[in-house]
């Protein structure tokens, strides 16, 4: 991973070390206001973006994944588990000719 201050741009060199910067690990349920036929709550699962994804967006900060052939920067998400979830802050990468 290296940092561009200047132009608020965060690069990571493969879909791995960005995955890991980004993603929470973990499922968590969350209660919904409706309830199910026999009276009980639902629930739907999640998982959440790290600390650090969360204050980038916060701060506009731009990401940019090296490898030409990156899966997230092809489908504009990251997916933990089943769980897909859009990444909107993902530019392409132009390698310095």
């Amino acid at each position: 991973m290296k940092t561009d201050k200047e132009q608020n741009i965060i690069y990571f060199d493969n879909d791995d070390e960005f995955y890991e910067y980004v993603v929470v690990p973990e499922i968590v349920a969350h209660k919904t206001n409706h309830i199910d036929k026999l009276g009980y709550p639902i629930y739907y699962y999640d998982w959440n973006f790290s600390d650090m994804y969360n204050d980038d967006i916060r701060n506009g900060v731009l990401y940019m994944i090296k490898d030409e052939n990156s899966q997230i920067f092809k489908h504009g998400a990251v997916t933990y588990s089943t769980i897909t979830k859009s990444v909107p802050n993902l530019q392409q990468y132009f390698a310095d000719l």
